[in-house]
């Protein structure tokens, strides 16, 4: 399974300040004949602040997916908005089990689907207090001497000294 990170031309609009309406792609491929199987459709949740002036930049993306069992998906969301420190990151358990497959449709705009990918907010990030910068990777990381799993985030710099390389490690309970 892979992700698009924001709508595609064909599929606009983008993500508002208030609003759900960017729908992104996921597609599975067969791992045999590597050809896609499905695809199917997902809402980008807003954008999780205003810009300091009414016309810049803004965005909410998929960054990474980990699949972690039969049709599940974490889903790493990443919302940048100009004039505020760092990233906006939330974490999310996303199912297609019951998600239309739409790879027929070359318009989410034109051909809006009925049924989505379920999700469910696992974390959002600004809760931890700290900066977090642009979150591009999501991976399971060695199990702990208590048999819990962790999951580890992970950004890099964009070689821009005004950004951080981080490593965030958390324990799945």
């Amino acid at each position: 399974m892979v992700s698009v990170e924001e709508p595609l031309y064909n599929d606009r609009p983008r993500t508002g300040i208030n609003d759900s309406i960017g729908n992104t792609r996921f597609i599975q491929f067969s791992l045999s004949t590597r050809r896609p199987l499905g695809e199917f459709a997902y809402q980008i949740s807003p954008v999780a602040h205003p810009p300091v002036t009414s016309y810049g930049y803004r965005m909410n993306g998929i960054s990474d997916i980990l699949t972690v069992g039969k049709n599940r998906l974490l889903v790493l969301e990443r919302s940048f908005s100009v004039g505020w420190p760092g990233c906006s990151i939330r974490l999310y358990l996303a199912d297609y089990t019951h998600a239309q497959n739409i790879i027929r449709d070359s318009s989410l705009e034109l051909h809006p689907p009925t049924r989505y990918l379920t999700k469910k907010l696992l974390a959002n990030l600004d809760s931890l207090g700290i900066y977090v910068d642009n979150m591009e990777g999501v991976t399971f990381g060695p199990r702990l001497r208590n048999g819990h799993q962790t999951l580890i985030l992970i950004s890099d710099n964009n070689f821009n000294p005004f950004q951080k390389t981080q490593f965030l490690l958390f324990e799945i309970r």
